[in-house]
């Protein structure tokens, strides 16, 4: 919708000898007579007329004045646009003054990556960004990024996956170096920002489902997994469906939560959680107890231990067929 153009002063005759006879009484309580009549009502309403007459002229600006205050906004390389003429032109200054352009909170610094960016970033560039957080106080691309720094700025993106099998994409250098590029001319003179991907943190769930009586072992395990990969995809899960949350921890009641929506499963015992190291065997055991994460960090679903059984009391390991 086009901004409308402002008016300087909307003052008619009216409203000038209006106020005018309303500040007599205040400025000289023994003039009493406000009849037409009256030789300083008469000066009044000739001096609110030659008034009307200049507030006109006020908003008659001449076509060379709009050029020159729109080449001052826009700076000296500005020219008039072909088409829609200077009224057009004013408009979209106004737009663009509106428009954000310094990263002065970490709002900024969401709001230039994730909306401003894109409109701007070429077509065949890296990959654009699904999600973006901003951490104030911190460089995460430093040594220690727990440590406070303060006048450091690090802004995690999260990219489009490259392929359907990239179901927890990290940005390329290329995007990164883009997207510092394009932060540097609007950072605040002192503060140095980072742009970095996020630390996805590999986490174990192992829970023992009890299957409904009708629930074939192994689809009611497939659909089990799927939930829970669903739940922590970062991209499309968390409780909104548009990603885990940056720094949300991980609790038990979430697991109970999500696997109890299956219609192939009745109850849900023995939920623990775990934290994977890199080879993917072992982990610090979560005992049933929730893990904490950074406000940098998502988890990833690195190991799933499930285990159904039904009410004859036969175990059904994942993939397999059931044992006594």
């Amino acid at each position: 919708m086009p901004i409308p153009l402002p008016n300087l002063d909307d003052r008619d005759y009216d409203d000038l000898v209006g106020e005018a006879r309303s500040l007599i009484p205040v400025l000289l309580p023994e003039w009493t007579d406000h009849n037409p009549s009256d030789p300083g009502i008469i000066l009044v309403e000739m001096l609110a007329w030659l008034t009307e007459m200049q507030l006109y002229q006020v908003n008659q600006i001449p076509q060379s004045h709009t050029r020159n205050f729109l080449q001052l906004l826009n700076g000296p390389e500005w020219t008039p646009p072909a088409s829609g003429g200077l009224d057009a032109a004013v408009r979209q200054s106004l737009a663009d003054l509106h428009e954000r352009y310094r990263a002065a909170t970490a709002d900024d610094y969401e709001y230039l990556v994730g909306t401003l960016w894109p409109t701007q970033r070429e077509p065949t560039g890296p990959a654009p960004v699904r999600r973006v957080r901003c951490v104030a106080g911190r460089d995460l691309a430093g040594p220690d990024p727990a440590a406070v720094a303060p006048a450091h700025v690090s802004v995690v993106v999260v990219p489009e996956p490259g392929a359907a099998t990239d179901t927890h994409p990290v940005p390329t250098e290329a995007l990164t170096t883009e997207l510092h590029d394009f932060l540097e001319p609007r950072r605040l003179l002192t503060v140095r920002h980072h742009v970095v991907g996020p630390q996805y943190v590999d986490i174990g769930v192992s829970a023992d489902l009890a299957l409904r009586e009708d629930a074939p072992p192994a689809d009611a395990l497939a659909d089990a997994q799927a939930r829970l990969h669903r739940f922590y995809d970062p991209l499309t899960g968390g409780a909104a469906g548009t990603g885990w949350p940056f720094g949300q921890g991980i609790h038990p009641s979430e697991v109970y939560a999500v696997l109890e929506q299956s219609p192939l499963l009745d109850y849900i015992e023995n939920v623990r959680l775990t934290l994977v190291d890199a080879s993917g065997t072992g982990g610090v055991d979560g005992a049933a107890a929730s893990i904490a994460l950074d406000v940098h960090q998502l988890p990833r679903l690195a190991r799933l231990d499930l285990v159904g059984y039904d009410t004859y009391g036969r175990t059904h390991l994942p993939g397999g067929e059931g044992t006594p």
